[in-house]
């Protein structure tokens, strides 16, 4: 399941990205559906590793555990959401956008460009809090219906 959020978080996160880094005047993308898909391929590609190696679900059980949250509760379902749309969202953010901005560090006259960490930060700082945000709202709404499908599956 937390594989499943995680696809469906980063494709958000993708779009996401494309969008605000868009609007930026300078920056020099390409047009944007090409953008749009490339962004979206990397986020997905680093949310699934996220997914398979950070225990974001096993952090969501522990917190819901102590707070004495139990399936299927609103309670359960937003504090379980917690762990895998922040760590997703900062983690998955984080790369795909220093990505983006090393590209476009490279394409920079050495004399000319800042350095690649400022240049990063600048770039991320925008993208951190609609990605937290969105991200977590998507795994409140979404979490319960995979839920209930993967349950309908096993069945």
């Amino acid at each position: 399941m937390n594989l499943i959020m995680a696809v469906i978080m980063s494709v958000a996160m993708g779009i996401v990205a494309s969008v605000v880094i868009s609007h930026d005047p300078k920056a020099q993308t390409p047009p944007f559906p090409i953008f749009c898909l490339i962004n979206v391929a990397e986020s997905v590609v680093v949310g699934i590793l996220v997914a398979l190696l950070i225990p974001l679900g096993k952090l969501g059980k522990v917190i819901c555990d102590k707070a004495k949250a139990v399936p299927p509760s609103m309670k359960f379902n937003l504090l379980n959401s917690i762990p895998l749309s922040l760590g997703n969202s900062v983690i998955v953010s984080a790369i795909v956008s220093f990505v983006n901005v090393a590209q476009a560090h490279s394409k920079i006259p050495a004399q000319q460009a800042p350095p690649l960490l400022g240049m990063w930060f600048n770039g991320w700082g925008p993208l951190l809090i609609p990605s937290i945000i969105i991200s977590y709202v998507l795994a409140v709404l979404v979490a319960p219906l995979v839920a209930m499908m993967v349950m309908k599956k096993r069945k």
